[in-house]
This record gives C-alpha cells, structure tokens and sequence, in this order.
C-alpha cells in the first residue's frame, strides 16, 4: 500500500525551487485560504454584508444647501441705482420620504446578505470536497503510474530474456518478435499514466495557488479503517444540506424583493420637506422657507400593463420558478444519497473479494521466491508473480478511492465533518 507517495513537478531546464510535505488536512486549509474562486466569493458576501449593514440609511433625511449672489435685471426698461445691488442668498432644504417599502428594502437586504452566507459556505465546501478527491487521485494515479513502469519493466526483461534464447537457438525469432511487440505497446501506457497524472498534479497545485514548480511530497494513504459501515441506513432532514439551505433563502430574498416592490407602488408614501432661502438685503438678513407634508401614491402602479405589474409578475415567476427547484433539489437529494449508499455497500463488499485475491498472489508470489532460489523457476516466472501481487494490490486500492470518493459525495450531501 502506498503511505508515502512522492509527486514532482519538474520545469523543463530548470531545477525545483522548493519542496512542500501535504496531508489532506493541510491541502483543505491551503485552499480555502488561498484559493481565487473562494476569495471572489468572500468579496461577493462582503459586498452584501455592507449593503446590509447601510439599508437603514434610508430612514435618514436628504439635506442640501447651496449659496449664490443675485443680481436684478429688466426687459421692460431701466433699473433704479438702488435696485442695481448684488443680493448674496442661502438655500437650505430637508426632506424625508417615509413609507413601508423603506422598511421591506431593509429585510430584503439581510435576506441577501443572509443569502450570500450561504453561497460561500457551499462555495467553501464544494472546494473543500473538491480538494479532498483530488488528493486522494493524485494517490491512486501515482500507483497506477507505478504499475505500469514495473509491467514495462518486466515486457523489457521478457524481450532481453528471449532475445538471448533465440541467439543460443533456444527460442525462436517469432517469440523475440512478440516479445518486442509487447514491450512497445507497454510504452503509450506508461506516457499516458505519466501525462494523467502530471495534468492532474497540475490542476491540484492551480486549486491551493501553488507554482507549479513546488515539488509536492503528499503524505496519505488509500487505506480503508473500517469507519464506513455497509449497510448502514442513513437518515437526516432536508434542512440539513446546504444546497436545500441556499434555495430556500433564495426564494426569501425572491418574496422580500416583490414585498418591497409591491408596498413602493401601492402604499402611498409620507413627504416631510422643509427650505429656507435666507437673503441679504437692505443690510439685514431676510429669511423666507416652508415646512410641508405631502401624502402621495403613483397611480400608474394600477394600471394591468405598468412596469410595477410587470416586474411584479416577473418575481412571482421567479418565486414559483425556484420553489419547484427546490421540490427538485429534494427529490434528487434523496435519490444521490441512496446512490451513494449503494456504491458505498458495493465498495465494501469488491474490497473484501480482492483482498483475497492479494492474499492469493501474495502466495504465489512467495512460492515463486522459493522456487527460483532453489534453482526450479526463472527469473521471469518471479516478475510475472510480481506484476500479478502489483495488480492486485492496485485494484484494492482502486476500490479504496471508490470508497473513498463515495463516502467523500455522502459526507457532502449529509452536510457532516469529511470522513476522509
């Protein structure tokens, strides 16, 4: 089994610059720290917490003032020289608008904010199980890029073995051929497996903002503890999951923005507005203002095709639109967390199966030792059993992933601490 798996990534012409030793623990806290998507997400909620934080601003007066000088002028005919005097003013002027849509704008703006929380949150863990699955890929393809560099090995050893047979005449030129065939075609394999997993080693150091030059040192393993049960019946309530969370504070958002929509257009609105226009003239200071109170209400707002009707019409779309979401959400929630299980289950029971199957080769493999130390097994016979044990020491750990992946999707859906 791999505990230690050493990952490298390497610039053409150039040497590594720096060596970084992750656990998985690590790599989650790396990325929510650092990761860019995450920070364009925290902006996103902060933004919201500050207009959250400012609605009440509404509820504060609107004040000017504003200073000029005045000089008289006719178009009917000469002005006196006691009249022909520059008159410096002020004006001052307050108003307050008061109504119910004031106070809906408030709610609507927590319930954004409230909103955004939530999208964070799920952005946080959505990269956290993102994070979390690639680790533990990474692990498996290193294994599998392992593998494929020893089976190349061992089609090399085959080829050089009846390369030599077929000079002494033991074997002949078509055994040598097929030899070489087989050692070619290993060949892509293992470019492949090193490309899949350069790519992936790659995609890993973007997620945590890493340079690609690092060279990683991963410290895991693909092991199975035996804290995942097969069979066990999973129960939890909807609310739990922050999927289900972020769309039903979607759809309040939804009604606090048609609220404060329907109170700004039907629900006449209060007016207090107050102006001074202080004036110096004839050596004194003289002062002329208003205080008024108006009720007023848009009676366009009535009328069936307004652009209130409209808009309102669009937000009880909008509201019916992400109510059928979320009935959606749920019934597909339910039926993953079934899924899940049943991987999970299956897993379990494929781990077990070939378990035995690397006890098996394990046998084998030891018998084969013991052979060709006493001189009655080739060389050869000893790689083939040792590719057998690598293959099947591969498989269990392939369905190490599969559990662990699957467990990893459960933890998510269920909305509980990562298992792994």
């Amino acid at each position: 089994m791999i505990l230690l798996v050493f990952c490298f990534a390497e610039v053409r012409g150039q040497s590594v610059s720096s060596q970084k030793i992750l656990a998985v623990d690590e790599a989650v806290e790396i990325a929510l720290k650092t990761n860019l998507s995450l920070q364009r997400s925290a902006l996103e909620t902060a933004e919201k917490k500050r207009a959250s934080d400012r609605s009440w601003n509404s509820l504060l007066p609107s004040l000017g003032v504003s200073t000029g000088i005045s000089y008289p002028t006719s178009v009917t005919g000469s002005l006196s020289p006691a009249q022909k005097v520059l008159t410096p003013g002020l004006s001052l002027s307050a108003s307050l608008n008061v109504s119910t849509a004031v106070i809906e704008n408030i709610k609507k703006a927590g319930a954004d904010y409230e909103a955004g929380l939530l999208n964070h949150e799920m952005a946080a863990q959505e990269l956290e199980l993102q994070v979390r699955k690639i680790f533990y890929q990474i692990l498996l393809l290193q294994a599998n890029k392992e593998l494929v560099s020893q089976s190349l090995e061992s089609a090399r050893a085959r080829y050089e073995e009846s390369a030599a047979l077929v000079k002494v005449g033991q074997a002949s030129r078509l055994d040598e051929l097929s030899a070489r065939v087989d050692l070619e075609n290993q060949r892509p394999q293992v470019r492949s497996a090193e490309t899949l997993y350069a790519n992936t080693l790659d995609s890993f150091k973007a997620i945590l903002g890493i340079p690609q030059e690092t060279e990683l040192l991963l410290q895991g393993d693909l092991e199975y503890d035996g804290g995942v049960v097969a069979g066990e019946t999973l129960h939890s309530s909807p609310d739990t999951s922050l999927e289900t969370a972020v769309l039903r504070q979607g759809i309040k958002a939804l009604e606090a923005q048609r609220k404060a929509a329907w109170h700004g257009a039907y629900i006449p609105a209060l007016r207090f507005s107050w102006n001074a226009n202080p004036l110096y003239r004839d050596e004194a200071w003289n002062d002329s203002g208003s205080f008024s109170i108006s009720l007023g209400v848009n009676l366009d707002s009535f009328l069936p095709w307004s652009t209130v009707k409209t808009q309102l019409d669009a937000l009880d779309d909008s509201i019916q639109s992400s109510q059928l979401q979320l009935a959606e959400s749920l019934r597909s929630r339910e039926d993953r967390i079934r899924q899940y299980q049943r991987t999970i289950n299956q897993t379990i029971e494929a781990i077990e199966v070939l378990k035995l199957n690397v006890e098996l080769a394990e046998s084998t493999y030891q018998m084969y030792g013991e052979a060709y130390r006493r001189g009655t097994a080739d060389y050869q016979s000893l790689r083939n059993a040792g590719d057998s044990l690598l293959q099947a020491q591969y498989q269990v750990q392939q369905e190490y992933y599969n559990l662990i992946a699957a467990v990893l999707d459960m933890d998510k859906e269920l909305n509980r601490a990562f298992t792994f």
